[in-house]
């Protein structure tokens, strides 16, 4: 009866041990890699690379920034006209946006390591391709900068508006005049002049 019992034990402790095993596999299996990102800060990345196709928010410091369309925050970033998507990559984590980079856009935050690679790759694709470092003044190309239109006057035989923004004072050129004065605007457009560089408007959108 001994023996009988010894046997017994012995062979649901296979069985236990086996079960064990089989489901401590299945948790494996399921490890999430990615997640939504409720909530998300870009300075949770030391020292992120960063691809944008429009920057809507300061980078943090030690930052590499590439950027398909300037904006007022991609000052120092670098500008390439192929750059596609939108993520901050770290060494341990990235985080891909559902669309540009700007406070409370979806994002997903991943730690899957051969989606880190990829992205690693695709940001070096972009820095290393033909760009140029953004800048507000004096550069040539598609620019976005956001303000508050301080006036719009005649000028040539345009209209002026004179944008005020976080790094000073631009004139924007309009064909027709309009009612902007205190609003709060973004213009995209391209640099003109030499001696008084000014912002040839494409676009432009009343934000507030």
């Amino acid at each position: 009866m001994d023996v009988i019992s010894l046997i017994v034990g012995f062979v649901v402790g296979i069985i236990a041990v086996s079960i064990a095993i089989e489901l401590s596999w299945k948790k494996e299996e399921t490890v999430e890699t990615c997640k939504v990102a409720k909530k998300w800060s870009l300075s949770e990345i030391r020292n992120p690379l960063i691809v944008a196709e429009k920057l809507k928010m300061n980078a943090p410091g030690g930052s590499k920034v590439v950027v398909r369309v300037e904006t007022a925050f991609s000052k120092g970033a670098k500008q390439n006209s192929e750059a596609v998507g939108n993520f901050a990559l770290g060494s341990d984590r990235a985080l891909i946006f559902a669309g540009e980079i700007r406070e409370g856009q979806l994002a997903f935050r991943t730690v899957d390591e051969r989606i880190l690679r990829n992205l690693r790759k695709l940001f070096n694709q972009f820095w290393e391709g033909e760009a140029e470092e953004t800048k507000v003044s004096g550069g040539r190309g598609t620019i976005t900068v956001r303000g508050i239109a301080r006036a719009v006057v005649p000028y040539r035989e345009h209209y002026l508006i004179r944008l005020s923004y976080e790094k000073g004072n631009i004139g924007i050129l309009v064909d027709e005049k309009m009612e902007l004065e205190g609003r709060k605007i973004e213009v995209e457009g391209e640099m003109v002049g030499d001696d008084r560089p000014l912002i040839k408007a494409y676009h432009l959108e009343v934000l507030e």
